[in-house]
């Protein structure tokens, strides 16, 4: 069975960023520092992240000012705290577990198996279970302007769909590293405080937005959803 994905596309400039990136660490290249080297490619891929999962999609609907300033305010918080965690976590980190977490990013590149004009995606496996739903939503939306019957399942499915990433995203490669308990209770923290935001900022958007609104932003969605990419680490 194919495995499923959730991801968003990068440049080839940022996917060959990554593998140099990657590269380096793997062969313990000393002229370089690799944590800058680390932090600066996830920095970038963590900008076109959050332009992927947030501002393309919430440009594409008309809500009142006022929920899209505290919208944004509440991104701008959550970008602000990703960035930390990632700044604080790669400063020091010693290159025994810069190889970890390099092999474990390269099961996050990934590009099409057989497009001519090659795309390049960072994304993580899906379970059976949410892709399933997604599709369901999906379906719904495109067939049920009855909105307020089915909004919940939205809020919550997003919700779960964020859970999915912070556990691909944070917690899977923060796990397979010493980090020393100071600097996980940290990350940990901000982590979290990051995915309450994500989940509030969901809330906010989703609890007063009209179906109409809904037909765009469900084929947007259903872009991020994959079936057909090779990831690096099995190239």
């Amino acid at each position: 069975m194919k495995q499923q994905h959730f991801g968003f596309e990068i440049s080839e400039a940022l996917y060959n960023q990554s593998c140099n990136t990657i590269e380096a660490i793997q062969s313990q290249d000393s002229g370089t520092d690799l944590n800058i080297k680390i932090s600066n490619a996830l920095m970038n891929i963590t900008e076109v992240g959050f332009e992927a999962y947030y501002y393309k999609p919430s440009d594409m609907v008309q809500i009142s000012s006022v929920v899209r300033k505290a919208a944004d305010t509440g991104m701008v918080a959550v970008k602000r705290g990703v960035h930390m965690v990632i700044r604080k976590l790669f400063k020091n980190m010693p290159t025994k577990e810069l190889e970890k977490l390099a092999a474990y990013m390269s099961t996050l590149l990934t590009h099409e198996e057989n497009n001519a004009a090659q795309r390049y995606f960072v994304a993580f496996t899906l379970s059976p279970e949410l892709y399933s739903l997604a599709q369901e939503l999906l379906a719904r939306v495109s067939q049920d302007p009855e909105i307020e019957g089915y909004r919940h399942n939205i809020i919550s499915a997003l919700n779960k769909l964020i859970r999915a990433g912070v556990e691909a995203y944070y917690e899977k490669p923060s796990n397979m590293i010493n980090l020393g308990r100071i600097m996980r209770k940290t990350a940990d923290v901000g982590i979290s405080t990051a995915e309450k935001g994500s989940n509030i900022v969901v809330k906010k958007l989703f609890n007063v937005m009209p179906y109409d609104a809904l037909i765009p932003l469900s084929s947007y969605f259903e872009s991020l959803l994959h079936d057909n990419l090779q990831t690096r680490a099995n190239h």
